[in-house]
């Protein structure tokens, strides 16, 4: 009985331990009734925007086909986006919430993205080695800090509990100091860690300061010299992907200095289609039933 007892607990334990793993790494939906709706056709964001619309304001509204306003900010702030949705129109609309019982969508042509660890690690793909590894157990206990990117004043720090964090990919700056990509560690997702010295914070890694400009093209340099199959094809493409990217931010910025009409939810046309139909249908149906009332009392 009491063997039964213990592997009836054991797996009470496992259970419940399942579950708080997964709660931890769910995703947050928004309390939104059009985002509910097309949850499917929703693309998942999850990143900090700045707002950036004409007449230095970006009003956001109740839907992408529903032009209540809900909120308007000055150009500047900082809003995190959870989800996109392109309309019929393709016109590509974000999501926000503010956790106090607001959501609302905005025109993400008028939202720029506060550059991150995921735009370092596509700006700096070539220069990523794909090594894997973890800290050193003798910073378990330890305070380390984990940086939105390698030389950002954004960090998180954080107590070193139970086992160091695991780091998948390298990047060397100009200086030769090794940080590490670290995508998921007790919730915080896509950080870096500075490899060499986890415990050290900004002024110590830094204590000149960052000039990117300069340790770009020295860890450009540096990578260049170590790559031992160094091919003219290698070279072409890398050039070809600088000067796509080149391409789209200029097309980006173009599009916004042409555009003289603000973007608004227009009504979906199925929906007024749909409505236009069941009203003449309601319409219809009650001048028959009037007709055949009238035509009962003679």
């Amino acid at each position: 009985m009491r063997k039964i007892v213990y592997v009836l607990a054991g797996l009470l334990c496992c259970l419940l331990g399942s579950s708080f793993s997964a709660r931890a790494d769910v995703i947050w939906e928004p309390e939104d009734s059009f985002y509910w709706k097309h949850a499917e056709e929703c693309t998942y964001v999850s990143r900090m925007y700045t707002t950036n619309g004409p007449d230095n304001k970006v009003i956001s509204y109740k839907s992408p086909e529903l032009p209540q306003e809900v909120d308007t900010w000055e150009n500047g702030v900082r809003v995190q986006i959870l989800f996109t949705y392109e309309d019929s129109y393709g016109n590509l609309w974000g999501i926000y919430d503010d956790y106090r019982g607001t959501t609302g969508w905005i025109p993400m042509e008028y939202m720029e993205l506060v550059y991150d660890s995921i735009a370092f690690r596509e700006e700096h793909e070539a220069q990523i080695i794909g090594d894997v590894g973890d800290l050193d157990e003798k910073y378990v206990g330890e305070t380390i800090y984990l940086w939105e990117y390698p030389g950002s004043e954004e960090y998180t720090s954080m107590e070193v509990s139970d086992y160091t964090p695991e780091y998948r990919g390298i990047y060397v700056d100009g200086n030769g100091k090794r940080w590490g990509c670290v995508q998921y560690y007790f919730g915080i997702k896509n950080t870096w860690v500075y490899i060499d010295e986890p415990t050290a914070d900004f002024e110590q890694i830094f204590p000149e300061g960052v000039d990117w400009a300069d340790a770009d093209r020295k860890a450009e340099e540096g990578l260049t010299e170590s790559r031992e199959e160094n091919t003219p094809e290698g070279q072409e493409a890398e050039s070809r992907q600088a000067e796509s990217q080149k391409t789209e931010k200029s097309g980006r910025q173009d599009s916004r200095e042409g555009s003289a009409d603000r973007i608004v939810p227009k009504l979906n046309r199925n929906l007024v289609t749909a409505a236009v139909v069941l009203v003449i249908s309601v319409v219809a149906v009650t001048a028959a039933l009037l007709v055949k009332l009238k035509g009962g009392r003679k």
